[in-house]
């Protein structure tokens, strides 16, 4: 089998080593040093897996920029990262030319570009040296920027070294059947979230890799027929509109030994369904790009779940062999059983800080270094943990974070928006909708589509609100000076907006 295949092009393990060789040894003869940033931007792709290894292997730090950002984003993480490299595609560059340009990047290695004055990866590829350069590297050294949204929506970085990602790897060794080189494994969600966080595992067996580009259930059935796929990972959208499909019951998946779902909690409707398709193969993990896997959802959890207790199904399972989980009250007083606070984590796959802001770690990181994860929650006398909401306003819509402020932000750009607010909404594909209200200027015409419109080309499809209400009175802010999100979401959606966090899932 195949190293690594998408649609019909393949890569054996020798080739992916050769090309991995080959692109630390192009960046090398750039004066590119160990250590330095190296962005990446695309769908996924074959090339994602060399990018993440000859990344590694060369000592670089691999910052994956998210495809469905928009260009101010992008130019954002760029410029906080300090990336001296881009890898990215014809499409993107295109689409984000300015943007990209105005990052300080020094060089820009671009596949199947049509420009000449560009730097054609392949061709790249092909005049760089394919001997290993045999670059010192030590657990020490930082592996990758995983790139999330501050408190304020400004974009911050979790710095993951050698050690802690290979933790990671072991983490999920220990979580997931034994994996061995007879697996296929289906990487349907984008290799720049959690999907990414198993590939090593898969790689030290000598495993395949089968990459969708672009998620379609249709197209991911059909994979796991015919390359008879045995792991994925997704997010609980996608696996809801697998387990749904009206045409399931045609395709074979009897393959299939595990499915990790990460974001969020599944529904009841959506456990049965998906054990319905594919046996009892479900495994939920949760945690955060700064530190995880912090506790796992078995299929006998799920089992459990579906046939006595639907109450498992809303928790996230327990902690990991080797996480730490506690729950702490404002004092940071450890609670006991059943009492809800805020739900502080450590493991060995913790990060080692945010990149370039100590203050920001320092806000992050205990003294005994657990990670304040900001997520409200409590473990109950079973042992199970239950995430019941979170401590800032971020919204999680199919496995992406959004904040708030960027939707504000970008509704305020319009000149005939006087105020905004966006809050999160329960949605049954995506577990949670970012819709907003709009203050709109007096005497001014503006649509809920041209303000919807106007969010999807500065922020991506993702992060646009699906619903805006317009309004001429100015919001009542409270004697801080605050507007209170919850009471406008509970007053223009007051059934949608008191459904549980719990069942917060596809």
């Amino acid at each position: 089998m195949p190293a690594v295949a998408c649609g019909d092009r393949t890569l054996s393990y020798d080739q992916v080593a050769d090309r991995s060789f080959r692109l630390v040894n192009a960046l090398i003869h750039r004066g590119i040093e160990v250590g330095d940033r190296v962005a990446t931007l695309a769908p996924n792709d074959l090339t994602t897996l060399e990018w993440m290894t000859g990344l590694a292997l060369g000592g670089y730090v691999r910052t994956a920029l998210h495809a469905m950002n928009g260009g101010e984003a992008h130019a954002g993480m760029l410029r906080s990262s300090g990336a001296r490299v881009l890898l990215t595609t014809m499409e993107f560059y295109d689409r984000f030319r300015a943007d990209l340009d105005s990052a300080g990047v020094e060089y820009v290695f671009v596949l199947n570009s049509t420009d000449p004055r560009l730097l054609d990866y392949e061709t790249v590829l092909a005049g760089a040296n394919p001997i290993d350069a045999r670059v010192r590297v030590s657990g020490d050294d930082v592996i990758h920027l995983a790139f999330s949204s501050g408190s304020t929506g400004t974009p911050r970085a979790s710095v993951h070294t050698h050690a802690s990602w290979m933790a990671v790897t072991l983490d999920n060794a220990a979580m997931l059947p034994r994996v061995t080189s007879a697996d296929v494994y289906l990487a349907a969600a984008p290799l720049t979230h959690a999907a990414s966080t198993v590939l090593y595992l898969l790689l030290s067996r000598g495993a395949s890799i089968q990459i969708l580009e672009h998620f379609s259930p249709e197209e991911a059935l059909g994979l796991i027929q015919e390359k008879r796929c045995s792991l994925t990972v997704m997010v609980p959208t996608m696996l809801q509109v697998i387990a749904t499909h009206p045409r399931v019951s045609d395709f074979d998946l009897s393959s299939v030994r595990a499915v990790m779902y990460a974001g969020a909690p599944i529904s009841v409707a959506t456990a049965r369904a998906a054990q319905a398709a594919f046996g009892d193969v479900l495994f939920q993990s949760y945690g955060q790009s700064e530190c995880l896997p912090v506790s796992c959802l078995t299929p006998e959890d799920h089992r459990f779940g579906v046939e006595t207790d639907e109450s498992v199904l809303n928790s996230a399972g327990r902690p990991c062999v080797g996480a730490s989980v506690r729950v702490v009250d404002d004092a940071g007083t450890e609670l006991r059983a059943g009492s809800v606070g805020e739900i502080e984590v450590s493991t060995a796959g913790r990060m080692l800080g945010i990149y370039g802001d100590s203050v920001a770690t320092a806000e992050r990181i205990t003294s005994d270094g657990f990670v304040r994860t900001n997520d409200i929650g409590y473990l109950d006398h079973r042992g199970l943990l239950f995430i019941v909401d979170r401590k800032n306003d971020m919204i999680i819509s199919g496995g992406f974070n959004i904040w708030p402020v960027e939707i504000e932000n970008a509704l305020l750009t319009h000149p005939g928006v006087v105020e905004a607010v966006a809050v999160g909404l329960p949605h049954p594909r995506w577990g949670e909708t970012p819709v907003a209200i709009v203050v709109v200027r007096e005497g001014v015409e503006v649509t809920a589509d041209e303000l919807i419109e106007l969010c999807r080309a500065q922020l991506g499809s993702v992060k646009k609100p699906t619903e805006v209400i317009l309004r001429r009175e100015p919001f009542t802010r409270n004697e801080l000076g605050k507007l209170p999100r919850r009471l406008l979401r509970d007053h223009y959606w007051p059934e949608r907006a008191t459904a549980s966090r719990e069942v917060n899932g596809a």
